[in-house]
């Protein structure tokens, strides 16, 4: 006997039923998502670096986007570009979106992530479309495995080894003062006003700024004290004093001490992903009355996706430089005008 034909799937595709089934993927993709953001949040998931790590920021998304399209498919739409494109893109948005309001994450995490989460979650929907049956049966195996795929992942890679890199970033600005004028500035920092900082993006995001740098004594050995706003503090070792030409020092910062209401806990100084090492300020005599003015800093990262976090923190750091480098050039100019 001729086996019988399987069920037909339930057709949805009128307009208002389309909708309403993709309000319905939206939702269940939106608690499975959320889901995953408690449990790679918890200590079970640390090793594998929880949500910094590849199996939550790559795995979960392009979950995402292979159940959208297999969601897609079971109630009959074969429209891949709608189900597994447009409605996980809503549904990521909208999850980022929740995690602000609610602040599971920093709006910089946000920025951050939100390019892997969508890539990787088009590269899930693209797998979906070639490998899921369009007619017939629901795929169940393909969309077990989809769904727990990041946490089979993350078993694998908590036995990888966190590769570490140091970075360098370096930032110049000219200044009308002479070396002199610039090392007053730079060798004790007095309060920086709201006012006195240029306006820069990396505040936007809610950085906190800087208030001031104060040394208990001159010469190598001494501590500068560096803070920032929402109680941030930062001890710097000097380990090179050469008055009116080159300043340097080591930058400690325990996270114990940095209140976690400052820094979103996976950009946190001296964390587990990122620290910044030590400061430099040279100051080059151009003319008489002319100088340059050097900063430059070593951090480090630890992630697995150092190219990719490395050209932020480059970004990042650079933009917090400029607004240091900045204010000491208005403080000695407007020493060196009077």
């Amino acid at each position: 006997m001729p086996e019988p034909e399987p069920a037909p799937l339930p057709n949805l595709l009128n307009p208002g039923a389309r909708r309403a089934g993709a309000v319905m993927t939206v939702l269940i993709l939106l608690a499975y998502g959320g889901l995953a953001r408690v449990l790679f949040a918890g200590e079970t998931f640390s090793i594998s670096g929880g949500v910094v790590g590849m199996a939550f920021l790559l795995g979960v998304p392009a979950s995402l986007g292979f159940l959208g399209v297999a969601i897609g498919r079971w109630y009959g739409s074969n429209r891949w570009v709608y189900s597994g494109v447009r409605i996980p893109l809503i549904t990521i948005v909208l999850g980022l979106v929740l995690s602000l309001l609610f602040r599971y994450e920093a709006l910089i995490c946000v920025i951050m992530a939100a390019p892997l989460l969508l890539l990787a979650s088009l590269a899930g929907a693209w797998i979906a479309h070639m490998v899921l049956p369009r007619h017939g049966t629901p795929p169940r195996l393909y969309v077990t495995l989809a769904a727990f795929l990041p946490y089979i992942a993350a078993v694998p890679e908590g036995w990888m080894r966190w590769p570490t890199e140091t970075r360098e970033v370096r930032d110049t600005i000219e200044i009308d003062a002479s070396a002199e004028a610039i090392w007053r500035e730079i060798a004790s920092v007095r309060p920086i006003e709201r006012g006195e900082l240029p306006g820069s993006w990396i505040y936007g995001v809610d950085f906190p700024r800087p208030i001031a740098a104060t040394l208990d004594r001159e010469g190598v050995g001494g501590i500068r004290t560096a803070t920032f706003e929402r109680g941030v503090s930062f001890f710097e070792v000097v380990t090179e004093w050469e008055p009116a030409k080159a300043l340097a020092f080591t930058i400690r910062a325990d996270p114990e001490f940095i209140p976690h209401t400052a820094f979103d806990q996976h950009v946190i100084v001296g964390g587990r992903f990122f620290d910044v090492l030590d400061g430099r300020y040279e100051i080059e005599v151009l003319s008489a009355g002319r100088c340059r003015l050097h900063l430059t800093s070593r951090h480090r990262l630890t992630t697995r996706f150092n190219g990719y976090a490395g050209w932020w923190s480059g970004l990042i750091m650079s933009e917090i430089q400029s607004t240091i480098l900045g204010v000491i050039r208005t403080r000695a100019e407007r020493a060196a005008a009077r």
